[in-house]
């Protein structure tokens, strides 16, 4: 069973205060390498001020757990770290007291498979929240471990409860979510074992799951890894994103639709994270590479990334402070996976 964590010369503090056309003026001077990791470091710190900006107003405005606004914000924030680039740790563990403070007085519930807006997948992206902010096993991880147990269905997959594309219209993403974070958080003799068994009863689901939307396909190939499934199941998943590549270097969220950052994002994060460095033939590191430029050549001027809402609204919309009005959640959900995935580029030197 795996579970999935989730250089150069130049000083990037002295000179992300220098305009860029300044710096392309003496291009020439300048290695085409190191200019390149500098306009990728320039686009995270763009991004990332974005995302925080929006994990940090979000508490003014609601009182409920957000993967929009938290977990996501979190992952590009952890994924920036790791790249190097200095991000507000106060405001990381916030967001754990934030989750904490909603849930506590319903642990014993939760532990019995109730009281959880959003059910699986709500449970999945809390505790890959806490993975994020390096909480430890407790007393709150093992309610949300059982509440998962709870909600397997007789098939060996989670269901979604709700239907809010992007992010929630995934049967086969939820279930990852379920199978790798069941397993991180995991403890005692007792939960082990019938985590174990859930965690079985789910592989030939996972194995026989037709994906169609990109959330689909990126989830297989993440489960099929957390599964520690054949290795020529998790190449042919892998294949099957590089395939679903358009012309222009992204991924759309559906076959009859453009590329946007949400789908470029999250999908050139899961191909980054699905294999070693030793392993990337030249047709992957083009693949990435193609990502890469698309999302630099589409963030906007102030540092997110646009996409356009295809959800029907289920609650009443609230303005958070973030670009693009009503479609600021799945746009900030957007900045946060293109984000998290040039920081995962640029932290693994992809050559």
């Amino acid at each position: 069973m795996k579970i999935l964590p989730t250089s150069g010369n130049i000083n990037y503090s002295s000179v992300k205060k220098i305009p860029f056309v300044f710096l392309l003026l003496f291009a020439p001077q300048v290695h085409a390498e190191e200019l390149e990791k500098l306009r990728i470091n320039r686009a995270i710190e763009s991004g990332l001020r974005i995302v925080q900006k929006g994990a940090e107003n979000y508490p003014n405005n609601r009182e409920c757990f957000s993967c929009h606004h938290q977990t996501l914000p979190m992952l590009a924030m952890r994924e920036a770290s790791q790249a190097g680039i200095s991000i507000d740790e106060e405001l990381m563990q916030e967001q754990i007291h934030f989750i904490r403070d909603y849930f506590e007085d319903r642990v014993e519930s939760v532990t019995e498979g109730k009281s959880v807006g959003g059910r699986s997948l709500t449970a999945g992206y809390l505790l890959w929240s806490f993975e994020l902010g390096g909480v430890k096993k407790d007393q709150f991880t093992d309610a949300f471990v059982s509440y998962l147990l709870h909600h397997q269905k007789k098939e060996g997959n989670w269901d979604v409860q709700t239907n809010r594309p992007p992010s929630e219209e995934s049967k086969i993403h939820t279930s990852y979510f379920a199978i790798n974070y069941m397993n991180y958080y995991a403890r005692g003799e007792s939960i082990e074992k019938k985590v174990k068994e859930a965690t079985e009863k789910s592989r030939s689901w996972i194995l026989g799951s037709k994906p169609y939307s990109q959330e689909d396909f990126n989830g297989k190939l993440k489960a099929l890894i957390a599964l520690d499934a054949p290795a020529q199941e998790i190449k042919k998943a892998r294949q099957d994103l590089l395939q679903r590549q358009q012309e222009d270097g992204g991924w759309a969220q559906l076959p009859e639709m453009e590329s946007d950052a949400y789908a470029t994002g999250q999908t050139l994060y899961t191909l980054i994270t699905s294999i070693g460095s030793s392993e990337r033939d030249a047709e992957f590191v083009k693949a990435i590479k193609r990502a890469r430029s698309y999302l630099i050549s589409t963030q906007k001027d102030d540092g997110s990334w646009f996409v356009k809402s295809r959800s029907k609204p289920i609650q009443k919309f609230f303005d958070n402070g973030d670009p693009h009005g009503k479609d600021q959640f799945i746009s900030i959900s957007a900045t946060s996976w293109a984000t998290a995935a040039l920081a995962k580029y640029f932290s693994t030197k992809v050559p």
